[in-house]
């Protein structure tokens, strides 16, 4: 059982119209006035801020008073450039899931007072989880098979909990799915990404592949 305990922790947050997995990473262009403020002040504290799915998709992340999910990810700034007009161009790490208590300030940016959860992992998390690298294995084998194409597969992390955030970030699911993930307990990700890939293992050609040349893409993946 991995387990964070939570204290009450001051974040900024951005508002995005997508979802941070812990272990993902985030490339951003940044180039409104107020978060160019609140990454230079990252950067410059070595500090992390949270991104936040927008609830509205009609409303900007721009709108100060745009409304998001209160279960969000840190994300700790990697590699990045700052140009000479202020605009930065930077890849972001996801860390750690947390959950909005309340916010502090919503101008110039938005700062919320988060805590930080914990992952439980159920006794036979392991066991779903070897059952979903199965299907994985299984997935790719019939891509392979039906399109030509062999490119390498990337290896699942081990940890169960790292893995469900690995394969949750490859799905391109609608984003509310997305979030459902992000919240989620353990088994409850591991339970239903194995119902979508067998439903997307149910979708390829079973014997004869598409002719040479025709490559299809590998359906719900990144």
């Amino acid at each position: 059982m991995r387990s964070v305990k939570g204290m009450i922790h001051k974040l900024p947050l951005f508002p995005l119209n997508t979802v941070l997995f812990p272990g993902a990473p985030l490339p951003l262009h940044i180039f409104e006035e107020r978060y160019r403020l609140m990454i230079s002040r990252c950067i410059e504290q070595q500090a992390p801020f949270g991104v936040v799915l927008i609830r509205e998709r009609d409303r900007a992340d721009s709108d100060p008073n745009v409304s998001f999910y209160d279960i969000g990810t840190s994300a700790q700034i990697g590699e990045g450039v700052r140009l000479e007009d202020g605009r930065y161009y930077l890849v972001a790490t996801g860390q750690r899931r947390f959950r909005v208590q309340y916010l502090t300030q919503r101008v110039p940016y938005v700062i919320g007072s988060v805590a930080y959860l914990s992952e439980e992992t159920s006794p036979d998390a392991v066991d779903m989880a070897d059952e979903l690298r199965a299907l994985y294995a299984r997935y790719w084998a019939a891509m392979q098979a039906s399109t030509g194409y062999h490119a390498g597969v990337e290896t699942p992390p081990d940890d169960v909990v790292d893995f469900t955030y690995w394969l949750a970030h490859r799905f391109q699911n609608d984003v509310t799915q997305k979030q459902r993930w992000l919240e989620a307990d353990v088994a409850t990700r591991l339970r239903e990404m194995g119902a979508a890939m067998r439903a997307e293992i149910a979708l390829l050609p079973s014997e004869n592949g598409p002719n040479e040349g025709d490559w299809i893409g590998p359906g719900s993946w990144n």
